[in-house]
Formats: structure tokens, sequence, C-alpha cells
């Protein structure tokens, strides 16, 4: 009998490479393991001894079902799940080198090519085909239909059936040198759950869309009883939303929102708990909804998107897609009893900060008292009623509401006056505000030693009770102050990155502030890691400093790896790249559904000027000795459901290198139909080969697998420095419109984002993990080891503190260190790039990657 798998489980299997899977009665034949082993390693895993055992004892049906119902999990991780086949079948053989002659030949055959004639081309007679639903007439001795897998003259996919194709040949595996990844057997899933919601509710900054999702599963899940695994507080107020939120759909609100009243205590938290419980997001950003509209009625409005209908811009049938911000979103059914008692959580809080907060979303919450109705409950709750006037500007009999200065008000009357003393009296009252505005603050005192010496006292006295992902931030930040930048990035809020690039104005901060203040975070720092559990042994991965400590993590990509943006990570010399884009349109789309996406890789030299481009402009992309430096496997012009739509890129770097090229940029452009985040499924990615030739999509070579979100029409996901062989992972879109995007058009995007993210994470103003790990174990760890070429490790000195440890930890002297080549037997705390290195039991593990050691603890998990 097949277990009964649930999402908790796909969860663990994705998250952790742990299956539970409950003991059978049989004993399998070793052959039917044997087969289970093969068809496991085609997506690169390999299962444990224990997990083996155990698969042994189910019997042959069960087995089958364990086997599919892996594959779908571990194939979707990676993107092998779908049908990704090419328009050039033979790729990377047999792909046109003269894409302008191509595009010649296509244009002739579609104005005049007709059916019965003799072919335009050759001159054959019996050679030509109509294919369907096209209409386009095709010559078989012009075209190799056992190339194509769509129309070679409009590229849509078409009836397949037609004698102009012939059918696919299955295609081997590549010839690989592949490193399996273990699967382990888990042994109490409920431990496993709780310890992995109080680990995500312990979050101090916001949750990825992936770690979002996964959240909500667990509490959908198992309902009220998640309720024992939560702590006493929870810090982040969107994860509050989300948790009650997602309750409220499952559970009985009575018993949900007794629950909630320990962890809401704004109005914010309120608005938050309902668009949660909506199916709303919690973080209240503005929802963008688009119309398309003819260009007449939009004459003079700057925000439209760059789509014109037939007759171009200005034509009285032209259209374009205009862009409208939304604060609202459809709320859910509230019961009678549900709103009572929200209004009773708004009435508890004081008026001030209750007519204070909800002005902050004022919008949302004007459209949100429509259904509340707390004019009906005005005796009962008061507070609320007159909350409600303040925000609507009206009581209900119709008169003014009283005027309402609120602290943000205030804080900037002080900032427009350069009245430090003021502005730090009020940034005291709200230290996370005074975290934010530390640098803003310090310009406004602009060298006055008194009001600088005010602040500095303020920061000391507040600077406990600041978050860890804030104390980071200005961690690394402060020390790039001592001098005046460039560039200056803003990360504007958004459910993706488009980041804004701007000349940097700030004049430089006093060094001996930043040092006073570098010394008070540090301290502060260490000791909140020294809270947490001690280690004998720390183990950190030097390669880490190249990876960041994750940020803005609501922005970050779905990815099958986590890996924060502004990363890096060695490009292996001797394999081609081949970068993958698929993409799959609504089941129920209607005509404007059909999209074509574009994959591209545009090559630019040491000073980003562009030299060339591998996309459906240019298939192949040659150096000048003729040597074929990238090659495309077609530009697909839609894609269906269920099959969707897949392009490939092969690159070789190194030979590309050799020709000038400098950096070489993934890019993904929308350059027709609907928007990323509108199609069935949208996902692009990376593969590392040694065997370009066999199957087009090998999961076990899948380095990078993220999904495509948002509405913009141009994305920049990474970017390879050729020259240093490392490839720089930017997880950014680009504010250009919404059609017609391509390498050429994306140039000024380029040259304007690329390289200003690339200087602005170079330059240490974001913490790295392997920093973050040496913060952790200067204040947990007795020994640190350090796995460079070879491991080394020191020992913390008898009465050291923590912050002399810590001193030393960064110098890493080396005639204070001892060689390692042995691990201890006893758990230990690893930070690592790869887990590729067997642990003791019970370890706690940070791995970017999974290999033989399953990792126990995210990236965030050392931010709580």
């Amino acid at each position: 009998m097949l277990p009964d798998f649930s999402e908790t489980h796909a969860i663990f299997l994705r998250r952790r490479s742990t299956l539970f899977i409950p003991a059978g009665t049989g004993q399998l034949p070793e052959t039917f393991l044997q087969a289970f082993d093969l068809n496991l390693a085609e997506l690169g895993y390999v299962a444990s001894q224990r997990l083996r055992a155990r698969l042994g004892t189910l019997d042959a049906q069960a087995l089958t079902g364990v086997q599919a119902w892996m594959w779908d999990i571990l194939a979707t991780q990676v993107g092998g799940h779908r049908q990704h086949t090419p328009l050039f079948r033979h790729f990377p053989d047999d792909v046109p080198s003269d894409t302008g002659a191509l595009w010649i030949r296509k244009v002739l055959t579609h104005f005049m090519q007709a059916e019965g004639q003799p072919c335009l081309q050759c001159g054959q007679r019996n050679t030509t085909h109509v294919l369907k639903p096209c209409q386009h007439v095709v010559c078989d001795a012009c075209f190799d239909g056992s190339n194509y897998s769509a129309c070679p003259v409009c590229e849509h996919h078409v009836d397949r059936t037609s004698p102009f194709f012939t059918p696919d040949q299955a295609l081997p595996l590549p010839a690989e040198r592949v490193r399996l990844k273990l699967l382990r057997l888990g042994d109490d899933l409920d431990a496993g759950v709780r310890a992995l919601v109080l680990s995500m509710c312990e979050r101090k900054q916001v949750m990825s869309p992936l770690d979002t999702g996964d959240f909500t599963t667990l509490v959908s899940d198992y309902g009220l009883d998640v309720l024992a695994s939560i702590p006493g507080r929870i810090p982040v107020r969107e994860n509050i939303a989300l948790l009650f939120g997602t309750l409220l759909q499952r559970c009985e609100p009575g018993a949900v929102m007794a629950a909630a009243a320990a962890h809401i205590n704004t109005a914010t938290d309120v608005i938050r708990l309902i668009a949660a419980y909506s199916g709303a997001d919690p973080a209240l950003q503005k929802q963008i909804r688009y119309k398309q509209v003819p260009t007449s009625q939009v004459r003079g409005i700057k925000r439209f998107a760059a789509y014109y209908g037939p007759g171009g811009f200005g034509h009285e049938q032209s259209t374009c897609m205009l862009e409208v911000h939304v604060k609202r979103f459809k709320v859910a059914r509230l019961s009678r009893l549900l709103r009572r008692e929200l209004l009773g959580l708004l009435d508890r809080l004081p008026v001030h900060s209750l007519v204070e907060d909800m002005l902050r979303h004022q919008s949302y919450w004007v459209w949100v008292g429509q259904f509340l109705h707390p004019d009906e409950y005005r005796k009962r709750y008061p507070q609320v009623a007159f909350a409600f006037s303040v925000i609507r500007k009206k009581g209900v009999d119709g008169t003014p509401a009283p005027a309402f200065e609120t602290y943000y008000t205030k804080l900037e009357k002080a900032v427009m006056r350069k009245d430090a003393s003021a502005m730090i009296a009020l940034l005291r009252q709200r230290p996370g505000e005074l975290a934010r505005r530390f640098d803003h603050a310090l310009r406004v005192a602009d060298g006055d030693s008194a009001a600088s010496a005010q602040l500095l006292a303020a920061f000391a006295t507040c600077v406990a009770q600041f978050s860890t992902p804030v104390l980071l931030t200005l961690y690394a930040l402060l020390p790039t102050r001592a001098h005046v930048g460039s560039t200056r990035i803003f990360w504007p809020a958004s459910n993706i990155v488009t980041s804004v690039v701007a000349p940097d104005h700030r004049p430089a901060l006093p060094k001996a502030v930043i040092d006073q203040s570098l010394a008070l975070i540090e301290r502060a720092l260490l000791a909140r890691f020294a809270a947490k559990p001690h280690f004998g042994d720390v183990l950190i991965d030097a390669a880490l400093a190249d990876i960041m400590a994750p940020f803005n993590e609501r922005t970050a990509s779905r990815s099958a790896v986590q890996l924060p943006r502004g990363s890096t990570l060695a490009v292996p010399q001797g394999k081609k790249a081949r970068l993958f884009l698929h993409w799959c349109e609504p089941q129920d789309g209607d005509a404007y559904a059909n999209s074509d996406l574009d994959l591209g890789v545009g090559f630019y030299d040491e000073d980003w000027k562009l030299v060339g481009e591998c996309s459906y402009c240019e298939l192949t992309w040659r150096g000048r000795d003729g040597e074929t430096i990238a090659i495309s496997a077609g530009d697909l012009r839609n894609a269906p459901f269920p099959d969707g739509a897949t392009e490939f890129i092969d690159l070789d770097c190194e030979l590309a290198r050799r020709h000038g090229v400098r950096y070489a940029v993934m890019e993904i452009n929308n350059y027709s139909g609907l928007p990323f985040e509108a199609l069935e499924h949208a996902f692009a990615g990376l593969m590392f080969r040694d065997d370009v030739q066999g199957a087009h999509f090998d999961p076990r070579t899948v380095a990078l697998r993220f999904a495509l979100q948002g509405q913009k029409g141009v994305f920049m996901p990474m970017v390879f420095d050729l020259e240093q062989h490392r490839l720089h992972w930017l997880d950014v879109y680009s504010g250009d419109g919404f059609e017609y995007n391509d390498v050429e058009t994306s140039d000024t995007a380029v040259k304007t984002v690329c390289p200003a993210m690339i200087a602005y994470f170079a330059s240490g103003v974001r913490t790295n993990m392997a920093g973050l790990a040496l913060l952790h174990a200067a204040a947990r760890a007795q020994r640190v080891i350090l796995r460079g070429d070879g491991m080394q490790a020191m020992v913390r000195r008898d009465g050291e503190d923590n912050a002399g440890f810590l001193a030393r930890l960064r110098a890493w002297n080396a005639n204070e260190v001892d060689v390692v080549t042995i691990l201890p037997q006893q758990p230990l705390f690893a930070a690592l790039l790869d887990a590729d290195i067997a642990l003791p039991e019970n370890s706690v593990v940070y791995a970017l990657r999974p290999g033989v050691t399953a990792p126990t603890i995210a990236a965030s998990d050392l931010i709580s």
C-alpha cells in the first residue's frame, strides 16, 4: 500500500532531503531496489542505506508509487518535470548559421508561397505542406522537418501530425561527471514540523516567497495544533498575519482569534491579518493592475507601456497598457463573529496610536471599512468609530474629522528645520526608526559635536532593541560611509526587485562616529548570538565570503538553490554553460494569452560596450576565427498548454573570454503577450555540461533554477564575469516596457543596472555569510575550523572574551592555527557552501547546496 504523503512530506523532501516513510512488512528483491537506484540517479540523487533498507520493506506497488511521487517532487525542483523540446530538435547541431538569410527565407515563404505551387526557394514540386493552424506552406527540401519542432515560418506550435515533421527520437542522457546528493530517512515528522515552524516564526526578516508558501502549507496541514510550536513572540508582523490568517481560512474564528490576540498590538497587524485571511499579500504594498485602452485616452499620461497597436502611436486604433496602482484587495467574507473580534482588537488600542497607525495605510482602511461596518458598532467600539471618522475625513453625520498630526509628520518637520535635537528626541521613541535613519540623522547633525554626541548616546541606549537584520545592515554599511560614494542603489518596496541607481550626493560620515557605532553594534550582535546554544567546534567554508547574507527576501525568486541576491559563484572551467527558459500559457487563455518570451545573452567588453549577442536576432555568435562562442536552440513564439515551450543557449565561457568578452549577461525578455506572473508557469536556469549532446535537459547538471515573476518585461538574473570566472547572481528586473523587449533594446538597462549592482555588492555594503558565521563562531564556540584548500583551526584562549576571539578570527594569523585532518565526532555547527562532507549526527548545518549532509537550518535562521 502506498504511504499517505502530504504536502508537508514534500516540503521536507525539498528542503531537507529527508523522506518520512513507515516500515512495511515485506522484503523486496534486490533487483527492485537497484532499478529504484538507477531511476533516482537520473535526477542526481542516491538513497542512504537506512532509507534504502526502509524502502525494501514495501511491496512492489508501494515502491513504484513512492518512486513516482519522489520523482515528481525532485524533478520539479530543477525543472525536469516539464517537456523540453526546442525549436531545433538537433540542437546544438544543425542550427542555421546565417540568421539573416533564414529570416529572408521565412518572410518570402510567409507572403508569397502558395499551396500547390513549386517551392519559391528550390523550385521543386510536391515538396510543400500546409501546416495547421497557421496555414503556412513549407517545403521539406528547404526546411528540415526532422529538425524543427514548430512552424519554420512563424515559429508557433502547430499540428505535428503533418507529414512535414518526423517523429521525435529519444535522446540518451549525456555522459556527465555527476556528484550524487544523498536522500535520508526521517524519524519523526511531527518533531520536524514543530522545529521548522518555530524557526520560521523566529525569523527577524520577511520570508522569501518559497518560505512563505511552505509556512502556509504547514499551518494548513496542522491547523490549530501548530500553535503549540510557535514562540511567545513572533518578531515579523507579516509572519503573524500569515500564521493566523491561514488558520482563519481553516479553523473556527473564535479559537484562532483567542490565540492571535496576544500577538496583535497595532492596527496594521489587524489589516495584515485581514489581507492574509483574504489570500492577499500582508505586506500591504500597492497592487498593480493593467488596462488596455486607446492611446487617444491616455495622451499626456507618462506611466504607460510600450505596446502599440498595428497603426502605431497616435493612430486612432492604437492601444497601450495603462498601469494603475490600487491600494485594495478582494476581502474574504467576514462573519459577524469575526468582525466583532477584529473591531474588539482595534478598540483596545490607545486611540492616538490607533489613529496614527490607520493613517499609515489610509486607503486600505477606507476600503476594508466597507466590510467591517464599524458604524454599526460605534457604541460598543467608540475608539474604532472615531479612528474611522479621521481616516474618512468625516464622521457619520458628515461633520469634518478633527485635525491629526502623525509621528512621521513631526519627524519630517524636524528634518526640514534641520533640528537635530528634535529629530533625535523623536527617534528615541521608536528604536527601529532610529536604526533605519541613523545615517540620515548624522547628516542632519552636520558636524555639530553636541548633536552627534546626543545621537550616539541615543544609539547606545537603543542598540539592544534593534532587530538583527538592521544591525547587520548597519555593521556592513557604516564602514563604507567613511568616504563619498559614486553611486547609490535604492530598493523600492515591491514584490520583485527593480533597483534604482542614482548618484550618491551624501557627504562622508566622521570616522570616529563610525568606529564608536560599530563597536556598539558588534557588542550587541555577539551578545545576541551568545544566547544561542554553544558548540565545541564550528566549521566554516571560506568560500561563503562570496555568498551574501539574505536581505529583502520578499523579492527573492523562487529557486531550487536559495542563493541570496548579490552572491557570486565559481564558474567551473572546462564545462559549457547551457542556459534554459521554459514557459507555458494558461489553459483557458484568450487570444492575448499567446506569449513570446525570449532567452538571450548580451556580450560586453571591459567598458560595458555591447560587442555581440546570441538571441533570436543572431542564433549563432562566432569569434573572429569562426569558432562558435554561443548558439541558440531557436526562438519559439508561443507556449500552448500543457507542454509550453523551451529555449536554450549554449555558451563557451573560455572561448568568449579569449575573444575579448569580459561580461556575458543572461537576459529574459518578454517580447509580447502576457506578463511573467500571468503565465501558467515560467522558469529559467543554468546547467554546466561536460557533454552538450544527448538529452537537451539534464536534471543532474542544473546549477540554478528560478521562477519568473512580476509584470515587468526584462529580467537580468545573472552576469558571467569571464575574466574572474565568476557568476554574479543579481535577480533584478528592469523598469522597461512590457512589450518588444530584446537584447538590443535592453542595452541601456544592462549598462545602468548590472555594473552598479556588481560594484555595490563588491564594496562590502552587505554582510556575507562567512562574516555572519564568524560572528556566531566567536560567540558560541571554543574552536573554529576554517575550510579552504585544507582545514585549519583556531582555539579560544583561556579567559578570552567574544570580541577578542572575533578579532583574532578575522586576522587569522598563520602562527596561531593548527592543521585539521579529522573532524571531531561530537555534534558541531557548520556553515558550508557545499554539503560535501559527512558530519556527526545532530550537527546544526547551513549549506547552500545539498550533498552528503542534510542542512538543518536556512541562512535566515542565522539572523534570527
